[in-house]
């Protein structure tokens, strides 16, 4: 019904010219930047038609919308951006001077419209770009965050969510937040360094109210590296900033977080394990660490009763390896347990717990 709704209204459109109307072909591509957009923000759509054969670089192209509503009743121009790129940059309630509430009310799921010349001697087919309340669906999904497109890449922008109301230690809403990331685990970054202005500024999440904060971003402008970079992951953490004399610096962090760059392969997850099984004063502990992330260095701390043993583990990506001699290094001491705790550079705990020394005629052989 709904096709044969639009039907009617492009026939309504071609009555108003006669048979001198004919159809353009519709764009080759349509995104919007930023890719999240709330409904009081303003966004761009973009429109190639790199295609289109019948319109002529630079031609004055014009939307006419119907949905949610027609705002001027009047052919709304585009601009042209060049390499057969046309764009509108607007915001929704001021646009469509409906509130963000009415618009997403709205029945019609997707902004539908077409494009044409001015005297609609050209048109296209009915165009549509999805109507999503993004951050509703943010806020119910119980997410700490979120992103799109999924399909970004290297040199188009993309949009993070992040949900302060579900991080521990960033309820109440802070006075700012900000992005501390990179590329490729850090491979390529760019900090947060609060006694900065202008970082500060850039690594800034916007803050949507009621603890939902958001950050646009291209990747290879923001962190810094060429068009040849071979993406495989944006990581980042939320740095909560109070700004004030008793909190100068980082007042607190998120989670690590990882986002996997499209086409890449999905990492295998890490994994750590200890040998043997069941540990006695007389073994040597072997501690294995597969699968970490790029760049990643661990080392351990292992205690028993008055002793401390620190180190590095050794080896590379795939693989990182500590052997602890117990029985040479805790010789001669009474002790029933020891505590290991396993850190990476950033002091991000890996494994921290206690494992119990058990008597040599109580191996299982």
């Amino acid at each position: 019904m709904k096709k044969l709704i639009y039907s009617i209204i492009g026939c309504i459109l071609l009555s108003f010219v006669g048979f001198k109307a004919s159809a353009i072909n519709d764009p080759d591509r349509m995104w919007t930047v930023p890719a999240v957009y709330a409904m009081n923000e303003q966004v761009t759509w973009y429109f190639d038609f790199a295609s289109a054969s019948d319109v002529a670089d630079g031609e004055n192209l014009y939307m006419w919308i119907w949905a949610p509503t027609n705002p001027t009743n009047e052919p709304i121009p585009l601009q042209y951006d060049g390499d057969r790129v046309w764009s509108i940059t607007f915001t929704p309630t001021e646009f469509f001077k409906m509130t963000a509430e009415e618009i997403i009310a709205n029945p019609e799921t997707n902004f539908y419209f077409l494009i044409r010349d001015l005297d609609a001697v050209k048109l296209t087919g009915t165009l549509a770009i999805p109507k999503v309340d993004y951050i509703g669906n943010f806020v119910s999904s119980g997410k700490e965050f979120d992103y799109a497109p999924a399909d970004f890449q290297l040199g188009s922008t993309l949009s993070i969510l992040f949900n302060s109301n579900v991080v521990e230690g960033f309820n109440p809403a802070p006075s700012t937040v900000h992005m501390h990331g990179g590329l490729n685990d850090w491979d390529a970054k760019q900090e947060f360094q609060a006694w900065l202005p202008e970082i500060r500024e850039k690594t800034l999440f916007r803050h949507l109210g009621n603890g939902i904060y958001k950050k646009d971003f291209v990747p290879e402008t923001y962190f810094g590296v060429t068009e040849e970079y071979e993406m495989e992951n944006v990581v980042f953490l939320a740095v909560k900033y109070n700004g004030d004399d008793a909190n100068p610096d980082w007042a607190g962090t998120s989670p690590d977080y990882k986002i996997i760059a499209p086409g890449a392969p999905e990492p295998l997850p890490p994994s750590l394990s200890f040998f043997p099984l069941k540990i006695s004063r007389d073994d040597i502990l072997i501690i294995t660490r597969d699968n970490n992330d790029r760049g990643q260095r661990l080392s351990y701390t292992v205690t028993g009763g008055s002793k401390t043993l620190t180190g590095e583990m050794e080896g590379a990506m795939t693989r990182q390896r500590a052997f602890i001699n117990i029985a040479s290094e805790f010789k001669g001491m009474d002790i029933s347990t020891i505590k290991v705790v396993i850190n990476d550079q950033n002091e991000r705990i890996i494994y921290e717990g206690d494992i119990p020394l058990v008597a040599v005629d109580n191996l299982v052989k």
